[in-house]
C-alpha cells in the first residue's frame, strides 16, 4: 500500500511566523500564459514540465491514481458547463463512510529549485470542509515526503506545502479561506509536541462555491546555508500572499519535484461542517464532497490565468 494516506496530519495545526508578507498588487499578474490562448501548446514551452486540460478524456497523463481507478472517486467527466475550458475537466469526490476522495501525483524527476503550480479549482454548492488539499513537495527519494505526518524535517529529507480551504475551527463559513499548510526544518511544534504542519495564511476571503477560481503556488528553494527561501500564492491572477525567509533546505539534494493534485476529506471534516451548519442555524446533508479541476499547468516560472477563455 502506498504511504500517501499517513502523509496526512490528524492533530492541530501549528501557527508560523512568516518573515516577509507582502501586501498584494492592485493588478493582474501576467505570465507565460499569455503567449499561449486557452493553453494550447502550452506543454511544449521550455519552462513547462507537466499540463492537463483533461482533454484526452482520460487520467493517462498522470503517475499516480491514488483512488486506483475508482471513477466514484476521482474521474474525467464530459461536461462543457461544468469544465471551465473545453468539454473536459477531474471530479474527485469524497463520500462519506466509504472513502476519503482521492489524489493524482505527477513526479518531476531530480526536481527543481523554483517551482510554479496553476490549476483551476470549483467547490460544489454545497462542499463543506476539506482536510487537505493541493500540494508541492520535495525528496532525494520517491516517496520521501510521504508518511511524515507529525515529524519535523531535517533539511536534507523532505519539505511539504500545500496550498488549502482553512475553516479555522469553525471560523470561517465552507469550504474556508486559503492557507498555505507547510512542514519545513524551521517548523514550530504544535502543544502536543509534535510537528504538525504550520500555516501561512494569504489574504484571502472566504471561497466562493459553485464558481472557477484560478490558483497558482509558487516554491522557490533557498540557497544553502541562508535562508532566503520562498512561497507565494496567487488567486485569479492577483498575489495574495508571498512568504519570505525560508529555510527549506541544508542540501542541495533537496528540490521540489512532486507536484499532488488532492481532495482529501475524512470523517472528522464532515463532522466540522455539521457542527458549523448548527451553530449558524443551517441544514446540511453531507454525504458527498465533490470538487472539479481544469487546465493544471507546472512550471518552472509564473504562468498565471489562461488567456482569452471564458470563466462560467
Amino acid at each position: 500500500m502506498r504511504p500517501w494516506l499517513a502523509a496526512l496530519c490528524v492533530g492541530a495545526l501549528s501557527s508560523a511566523i512568516a518573515a516577509g508578507a507582502q501586501e498584494p498588487p492592485a493588478s493582474i499578474d501576467r505570465g507565460l500564459s499569455v503567449k499561449y490562448p486557452g493553453d494550447r501548446g502550452i506543454e511544449r514551452d521550455p519552462a513547462v514540465l507537466f499540463a492537463d486540460g483533461f482533454e484526452s478524456g482520460d487520467l493517462e497523463k498522470w503517475d499516480e491514481d491514488q483512488a486506483g481507478g475508482d471513477e466514484t472517486r476521482v474521474r474525467v467527466i464530459t461536461d462543457s458547463k461544468l469544465a471551465f475550458h473545453g468539454m473536459h475537466a477531474c471530479q474527485m469526490t469524497a463520500t462519506r463512510g466509504k472513502n476519503n476522495g482521492g489524489g493524482l501525483i505527477e513526479w518531476l524527476g531530480e526536481g527543481q529549485d523554483e517551482l510554479h503550480a496553476r490549476f483551476y479549482v470549483r467547490f460544489a454548492e454545497d462542499a463543506g470542509y476539506t482536510h487537505h488539499f493541493v500540494h508541492i513537495n520535495g525528496s532525494p527519494e520517491r516517496w520521501g515526503s510521504f508518511g511524515k505526518a507529525g515529524l519535523k524535517p531535517e533539511g536534507d529529507d523532505f519539505f511539504t506545502t500545500g496550498i488549502e480551504p482553512w475553516f479555522d475551527w469553525g471560523n470561517n463559513a465552507p469550504p474556508g479561506k486559503w492557507m498555505l499548510y507547510t512542514y519545513w526544518p524551521d517548523m514550530k511544534a504544535s502543544p502536543d509536541g509534535q510537528h504538525w504542519g504550520n500555516g501561512f495564511h494569504p489574504e484571502s476571503g472566504v471561497l466562493p462555491r459553485g464558481e472557477w477560481i484560478c490558483v497558482e503556488i509558487r516554491v522557490r528553494m533557498n540557497t544553502v546555508g541562508e535562508a532566503d527561501g520562498e512561497q507565494t500564492v496567487w488567486q485569479n491572477g492577483k498575489q495574495i500572499g508571498h512568504f519570505t525567509g525560508i529555510r527549506w533546505r541544508t542540501s542541495e539534494k533537496l528540490k521540489a519535484n512532486v507536484f499532488w493534485l488532492m481532495s482529501y476529506v475524512t470523517e472528522r471534516a464532515f463532522g466540522h461542517t455539521e457542527q458549523h451548519a448548527a451553530k449558524h442555524g443551517l441544514k446540511v446533508n453531507q454525504k458527498t464532497y465533490t470538487v472539479w479541476f481544469d487546465q493544471v499547468v507546472v512550471a518552472t516560472e509564473y504562468l498565471g490565468p489562461l488567456q482569452m477563455a471564458e470563466r462560467r
